[in-house]
């Protein structure tokens, strides 16, 4: 096996995860340079159940509001007015998130794409001593495995709860049947009393679901492969940088190759947060308002629809907690160069050595942060301050009695 094909293997199996949430969705699987196409058996079936899923997740966005103004706005005291209208608008982001990562991947799908094959021909041949692949691969693979089991465990929970509570009020006879679906949506066809109405409503709201956690997914894993892969060349650099003798002939070559190359992997963290900007915004915006409003409606609902909160509540939680956790690890490993690079023996190189020296310490003076539109840094600081913004609203709305 060649060392390339063997390279492109290794740097494959990063997306392990990331490739099972695109097949739940039957969505087609990002590529880039030298990836072998994918077999593709059904690909009307496999375009039309990604669409019908798209659709749903879009349909709930309008239907969630609907439910609301015709049925909760209309809440006879302050009380259950304020429960309705928290319980909606945190089934609303919840939807919302969802479909709003659907239209970031897909509209950023062709520069993902780009950056995914700059990416893979920055990735290190298997010999190369500097790059520790099987740890920032165990981390990543780690990390994207924990998720997808949680999330697809919520899933189950969210679609499967409402089945379990019927088939409870179906088998006790002094309990009315209540027909309620996972989310309180209005559908153009009844769903209360209606078997096959009320299986339309719960399929569809299913298959939305699927839909809107494996792209929400797929966008952590993105950041995921994107923080662990960036980690790596940071990690190597200073490793080179601290095995670097300015003594040596070839010094200031090696130093200006790995100026370059510094110089390269800060290109590509510049322009995956370009992209990635809108998905940043949205995790941070819907995460924010939905802590409060769930919040709100747990305190003030029935035990069954409070336990379904919670779900939604905990998933938010670790949502936003995933795409600041993993900017504060970039932020750690992009550190790590300035330290390497003053430790360098440079007192003992010329001067030309020591002014590219200094170009690159000036460089990585300050740790690489991603930001919400050059706005909020993606970090564990923004991250508690989401929480304590949160926990404020919280307190506002509970106090309207």
């Amino acid at each position: 096996m060649s060392v390339s094909v063997q390279s492109r293997m290794e740097f494959h199996e990063y997306f392990e995860y990331f490739d099972r949430s695109c097949r739940f969705t039957m969505a087609p699987r990002f590529k880039w340079s030298g990836r072998p196409a994918e077999n593709d058996s059904y690909p009307l079936l496999r375009k039309t159940f990604f669409l019908l899923g798209s659709f749903c997740l879009g349909y709930q966005i309008f239907g969630v509001m609907t439910y609301w103004l015709l049925f909760d706005r209309k809440a006879e005291d302050t009380q259950k007015f304020v429960a309705g209208i928290s319980e909606a608008t945190g089934a609303l982001m919840l939807v919302s998130v969802g479909f709003y990562n659907i239209c970031a991947l897909q509209y950023h799908r062709t520069e993902i794409e780009e950056l995914l094959t700059d990416l893979m021909e920055l990735y290190p041949r298997p010999r190369e001593r500097h790059y520790r692949c099987r740890h920032y691969h165990k981390l990543a693979n780690g990390f994207m495995k924990f998720e997808f089991v949680y999330f697809w465990m919520f899933v189950m929970y969210y679609n499967t709860a409402p089945l379990v509570v019927l088939l409870y009020e179906h088998l006790t006879d002094e309990m009315d049947v209540s027909y309620k679906t996972q989310i309180n949506t209005w559908y153009p066809w009844r769903i209360h009393g209606s078997a096959v109405g009320y299986g339309l409503g719960h399929f569809a709201t299913c298959i939305a679901s699927i839909a809107g956690v494996a792209f929400s997914l797929g966008t952590h894993n993105l950041i995921c492969i994107f923080t662990y892969q960036l980690k790596l060349h940071f990690d190597a650099i200073a490793n080179q940088l601290l095995e670097l003798d300015s003594r040596h002939p070839g010094a200031n070559q090696e130093l200006r190759r790995l100026i370059a190359y510094h110089s390269h992997v800060i290109r590509i963290a510049d322009e995956f947060n370009e992209v990635m900007n809108f998905s940043f915004l949205g995790g941070l915006l819907f995460s924010t308002i939905a802590l409060c409003m769930t919040s709100v409606a747990i305190l003030l609902l029935d035990l069954v629809s409070a336990f379904k909160c919670v779900n939604g509540l905990v998933a938010f939680i670790v949502y936003n907690f995933v795409i600041c956790f993993l900017g504060t690890e970039f932020s750690i490993g992009s550190d790590k160069v300035l330290p390497a690079a003053f430790y360098n023996n440079w007192y003992e190189g010329d001067l030309a050595y020591r002014k590219m020296l200094l170009i690159l310490m000036m460089r990585a003076t300050k740790p690489y942060v991603w930001r919400t539109y050059k706005l909020a840094p993606v970090s564990i600081t923004t991250y508690m301050a989401t929480l304590k913004f949160s926990y404020q609203m919280f307190t506002c709305v509970r106090s309207l009695k």
